[in-house]
């Protein structure tokens, strides 16, 4: 219900931000809406809060340099959802580098950024490294090393 009414408010929203003024979407009310719920709306979308609340989001979107696939679930339920990601058969744990692959790609196999795709290479390359080294390093630790230590926000 909840991502019906995103939905519906940012259709809602694009509508209203085709027309340079507040007065001028008035004239044009969203279709299938009467004109006093339409300006209700358009009070919302003109309001000095929402004005100031989207800024601060299109600054924060802007500051993103990866971005993931993965919707508004909780990585928690993607992993266990598993959404075709392979386990390891020995462990039957998902691989953390198939997982990043799995949430920052389309569905068409293309990476979401640059970063992104270079990210996984540096994990597949350490890798190999440690394989060819004799190394015994886990995946978790090759995460840590392609990323560094940051805050980590939920565990798997």
């Amino acid at each position: 219900m909840n991502t019906a009414y995103r939905t519906h408010k940012n259709r809602m929203f694009q509508h209203y931000s085709v027309f340079n003024s507040k007065e001028e979407a008035l004239e044009h009310p969203y279709p299938d809406m009467n004109k006093e719920e339409w300006t209700r709306v358009c009070d919302l979308f003109a309001s000095e809060e929402f004005q100031r609340r989207s800024a601060i989001n299109k600054e924060n979107r802007a500051k993103l340099k990866i971005v993931h696939t993965l919707g508004a679930r909780y990585f928690n339920m993607h992993v266990y959802i598993s959404f075709g990601v392979q386990k390891n058969p020995e462990s039957d744990e998902i691989s953390p580098a198939l997982l990043y692959k799995k949430t920052h790609t389309n569905k068409d196999g293309m990476w979401t950024s640059e970063d992104a795709r270079e990210n996984f290479e540096k994990m597949e390359a350490l890798q190999l490294q440690h394989e060819s080294e004799g190394k015994s390093y886990t995946e978790v630790e090759i995460l840590l090393r392609c990323w560094g230590r940051k805050r980590v926000t939920c565990e798997v």
